[in-house]
Formats: C-alpha cells, sequence, structure tokens
C-alpha cells in the first residue's frame, strides 16, 4: 500500500464516518453498563459538543491499493475549540479498517491533526481514549494524561473499620469544608483544565454554587463525614466524601474525597470511600464512578486496590512550533 493521503472528506463520507463515529462511542458506553436512555444522552451531548465547535473537520485518508486504484482505508475527525481552558485542539476519533491496522495509519492521521492545530494556532490537542485498548495507548502514549474516569460496580455494603463512625455532614460543618473543598478542587482543575490558579478557583466557585445550591440538603446529593474518636483540635470529623446520587440509571458519582491533613496516612481514604459505598447502596444505585485529575497516583492506586478500574482517559499534547 502506497503512502497515506489524508483528504477533505466529501459529505457523503463525513455522513459515512458521523453514524459509525456515534454508533461506536454508544457501544462504549454500553460496555461501562449505561442503559440505552443514558447512552442516548452521552451521544446527544458529544454530537451537540462537535456541532457547537466553530471548525470541525473530517478527513478521508486514502492510499493506493494491489489494484492500482485508490482506496479509503479511514478517516479522522477533529475540532478546534476556545473556553476558559484555553484554545486547543479536539481530535475526536481515527478509524482505520481493521485489515490494515498496526501499519502506521493512525500515527500518520494524528499527525496530520497536530500539523492542522499548528496551522490554526490551537497549541495543544486533546483527545479521550479507553486506555484499556492497547492501540489507543500506545498511539496516545506520548500524550499526558489529565483526567481519567474509574468505576466499580457495587454488591454487599462494606462494614467500616472499627472504632469509626459515619454520618452525615451538618449544617454548621458546610460553610468550612465548601472552602476548603473549593480550593483543593481548583487545585486539581487548573492541572487537568490547563488553567491559571484565579481562573480555577473561579470555575471551581461557580461549579459548586451551581451544584451545591441548598447546601448539604441539595436533592440527590449528600456528603459524608467520618469520624475517628480523636479528631484534631477544631475539627468535627477526619474525613468527608460528596456524592451525586442517580447521576445516571443505577450510578451515583463521587463528586469530592477528602481526609484532614493531620489524619493523613492512617487508611481513613479508603475508610470514607467505603462510607460512601454503603450511602450509594443505600440509596439505590449499584454504580459508583469517580474522576481522578492529573498524575495523581497516590489517588488512582487507592481507587485501584478498592476494585475501581478505570473505563476513559482525557490526554493532552502540547505542540511545539
Amino acid at each position: 500500500m502506497s503512502d497515506i493521503v489524508v483528504e477533505e472528506a466529501s459529505a457523503r463520507d463525513e455522513a459515512r464516518w458521523h453514524a459509525d463515529w456515534l454508533e461506536r462511542r454508544g457501544e462504549q458506553w454500553r460496555r461501562q453498563g449505561l442503559v440505552d436512555a443514558d447512552v442516548a444522552g452521552h451521544v446527544d451531548r458529544l454530537d451537540r459538543m462537535r456541532a457547537d465547535t466553530a471548525l470541525h473537520p473530517v478527513w478521508t485518508l486514502r492510499a493506493t491499493g494491489p489494484s492500482g486504484d485508490a482506496e479509503t482505508v479511514g478517516y479522522v475527525a477533529a475540532g478546534g475549540r476556545t473556553d476558559p481552558a484555553g484554545r486547543r485542539a479536539l481530535l475526536y476519533d481515527i478509524w482505520v479498517r481493521p485489515d490494515l491496522r498496526r501499519r502506521g495509519i493512525a500515527s500518520a492521521a494524528r499527525a496530520h491533526v497536530e500539523d492542522w492545530a499548528r496551522a490554526n494556532d490551537l497549541p495543544r490537542v486533546g483527545t479521550t481514549i479507553d486506555p484499556n485498548d492497547p492501540a489507543q495507548a500506545a498511539l496516545f502514549g506520548s500524550y499526558t494524561v489529565t483526567a481519567q474516569h474509574m468505576q466499580r460496580t457495587l454488591d454487599e455494603p462494606p462494614d467500616l473499620p472499627e472504632g469509626l463512625v459515619g454520618r452525615a455532614m451538618t449544617e454548621a460543618e458546610f460553610p468550612a469544608w465548601r472552602e476548603q473543598d473549593v480550593a483543593g478542587y481548583a487545585d486539581e482543575i487548573a492541572v487537568g483544565r490547563a488553567l491559571s490558579p484565579e481562573e480555577a478557583l473561579a470555575q471551581a466557585n461557580a461549579e459548586f454554587d451551581e451544584l451545591l445550591p441548598d447546601g448539604p440538603a441539595t436533592a440527590q446529593h449528600s456528603i459524608w463525614v467520618l469520624e475517628t474518636g480523636d479528631e484534631p483540635p477544631g475539627r468535627t470529623y477526619s474525613a468527608v466524601i460528596w456524592l451525586r446520587h442517580h447521576l445516571e440509571a443505577g450510578r451515583a458519582f463521587v463528586f469530592g474525597v477528602s481526609v484532614v491533613p493531620e489524619r493523613r496516612g492512617r487508611g481513613l481514604g479508603r475508610a470514607v470511600m467505603r462510607l460512601g459505598e454503603r450511602a450509594v447502596l443505600a440509596a439505590g444505585d449499584s454504580v459508583l464512578a469517580l474522576n481522578v485529575f492529573g498524575p495523581n497516583t497516590p489517588a488512582i492506586n487507592l481507587y485501584t486496590s478498592l476494585g475501581y478500574h478505570v473505563t476513559d482517559q482525557s490526554r493532552v499534547r502540547e505542540l511545539t512550533t
């Protein structure tokens, strides 16, 4: 097969790619256990996000086959976006014909998107991959992991270690916790979203205001604290977990986990996760999911040891001129 030629997709090729892309993404979410209604919602949001970008080209990958005729060997799609995270290119998809994989075609497609980003003054390229697919992990091995989604299917409510007590956060405890958690979240998204400290703090405050308008009494949310019986002076608990129940059918999400600095290194992160799992099962969900921002190896190791597995990763590459 000859060298790869990347050309703007015809309307027919783009329509073919588009339908196949949405179907493949939907199947990925189904493999994660989402029901059809939630899969449809994810697919619709993804499609609208792409349509809303000012630039969202699709290219056809072609090469000369054994017969001497040009053949379509794949597609690549990207987008350009400007938002609080800055100007960047989004690499939505690379698809290569199954019988022609492992021949460098996907690498050529990735390089084309990076060149297109440079030409359009987009200083970084971001993408989402399934890290359980060795081909995807290798193709984007030079990209930095900025966030990863993890989840676990729950069965029986786990026991808490002896001597620990879990309870709901009180209204009086909420303001101080909110201030500290906003600061911690801002630090995380500053890395994960490539924001300045000021931008990250503003975004964190806005998101907390939107998510918890009624504090700990906000519908479908619960905030649980863990008491050890020997809390540091001035503190009424040693660890906390914030949950969003029924985010999708049968699925809850961890919005925040923290252990007070004076009590770290005592296994309380593991214990408060178990407290959260008990609350999730009591609320009627059976899957608990979470995001880890940036290269937070201790958090990833903790969740992995608890049985959580990575379902997708966000990766980014800063481009040089």
